[in-house]
């Protein structure tokens, strides 16, 4: 059984190491400048890239029909743990006018101000405004801003409902949250939302082993509702149905249906190459990016249960190509290598993963110190405990991790 020593009960001064930060906290501020300056770089995560676009979706003030379609939203509130980690809390706050008022940043003062006007905001507007907030950790505004369920019989109403929705589970993630979505999906007006309200209800209910309906049954009501998305645009279409095929693999995989999840895993990657080869703006073609990068979370996490252990690698290689500087991209990668013995690889994988920073960056630390260890390389202990504990203060380690010379 293991003891466990909390990194505030070291004891620094007793280090045979140097205590120097090996954190590289103006490559992490580089890396996650979508979520900093809210502007693009090249090869950022994909979740924090997809912010700007839909920054420079509300700047164009003569549309109005506007609609987000990217997908992925980091729990935890990533941002402001990223913020702390690069040692810039001038990002930090409850609020983008809190940023705001921090920075000066043209990018938070325009965000602001479009939150200020909330009241005015049309509903395709104010679905991009959730989204966004959602994705910066602003949960509580989020869910303060769309208390009054005021979207009335607008044509969008239904995808605000959805985004509103998502930032609850981020907020609350309590029933209230899978009854808002199973009002939707069995209540709403529009397909597209209806069917990805049961994707995040079979999500959902297989993390929290709960509620009155299970998995099964959003994943059976899901598909009676696929052929209606016979009448939605093609590119949208391809993409829910992605979307709906791989939460149905989820489900299958829980219940030990190699074969069915299987199939659904191929219905997903045919929906989502139809996806990629219809996009026709930036905000398709990274929505269908990051669909492919969810469809390889799922291939690289189920390992040889669904595929030759070829086809994973190729996979989890393909998935360091497209998303490698996102820390949970290495952790996935880091944790295949593992299970296949592959120790050296999966410490390099845990350790970039580890430099990426965030909840899952601090977690991929914790794996890297634990692979050092096991592979017999102090030095690699010593540097990859000191980076976990740059990354998180309250990290715990097993005792025999921790590095000669560091008292507990």
């Amino acid at each position: 059984m293991h003891t466990y020593t909390r990194a505030d009960d070291v004891a620094w001064g007793d280090l045979e190491f140097p205590p120097v930060v090996e954190l590289d906290t103006v490559g992490l501020r580089r890396n996650w400048s979508a979520w900093f300056t809210l502007t693009s770089t090249v090869d950022g995560p994909l979740c924090a890239e997809s912010t700007p676009l839909l920054l420079a979706l509300l700047r164009d003030e003569n549309q109005d029909e506007l609609l987000p379609h990217c997908s992925l939203i980091l729990q935890g509130d990533s941002r402001s743990w990223l913020a702390r980690q690069a040692r810039q809390d001038v990002f930090l706050g409850d609020s983008p006018a809190d940023v705001a008022a921090n920075t000066g940043l043209e990018p938070w003062l325009f965000l602001s101000r479009q939150i200020a006007e909330w009241p005015h905001q049309s509903v395709p507007r104010r679905a991009v405004l959730v989204r966004i907030l959602t994705q910066l950790g602003f949960y509580r505004l989020a869910a303060e801003l769309t208390a009054d369920g005021a979207e009335g019989t607008h044509p969008a109403g239904d995808h605000l409902a959805y985004e509103t929705a998502r930032a609850l589970r981020q907020h609350l993630r309590d029933s209230a949250v899978t009854d808002a979505f199973a009002r939707l999906a069995t209540e709403g007006e529009l397909p597209v939302p209806r069917v990805l309200s049961c994707t995040q209800l079979i999500s959902i209910l297989l993390r929290d082993r709960g509620g009155e309906r299970g998995s099964d049954y959003w994943m059976a009501y899901g598909q009676e509702l696929l052929p209606t998305l016979n009448e939605v645009e093609p590119w949208s279409r391809a993409l829910t149905v992605s979307r709906f095929w791989r939460a149905a693999a989820f489900h299958r995989i829980t219940e030990k249906d190699e074969y069915g999840a299987r199939e659904a895993m191929d219905a997903a990657y045919e929906a989502g190459a139809e996806a990629e080869s219809l996009a026709a703006d930036s905000q398709q073609w990274h929505s269908a990016r990051e669909n492919t990068r969810l469809l390889l979370d799922v291939t690289v996490k189920a390992g040889t249960m669904l595929h030759p252990a070829e086809h994973v690698e190729r996979a989890a290689e393909q998935l360091l190509r497209l998303d490698g500087n996102e820390p949970s991209a290495r952790y996935f990668a880091g944790a295949w290598f593992q299970r296949e013995g592959d120790l050296k690889r999966a410490a390099v994988e845990f350790e970039l993963g580890a430099q990426a920073g965030g909840l899952r960056g601090a977690g991929a630390a914790y794996k890297a110190v634990l692979c050092r260890r096991r592979l017999g390389d102090a030095d690699g202990v010593a540097r990859t405990t000191r980076l976990l504990f740059e990354l998180d203060p309250a990290a715990l380690l097993p005792e025999d991790s921790v590095p000669e010379g560091v008292s507990a």
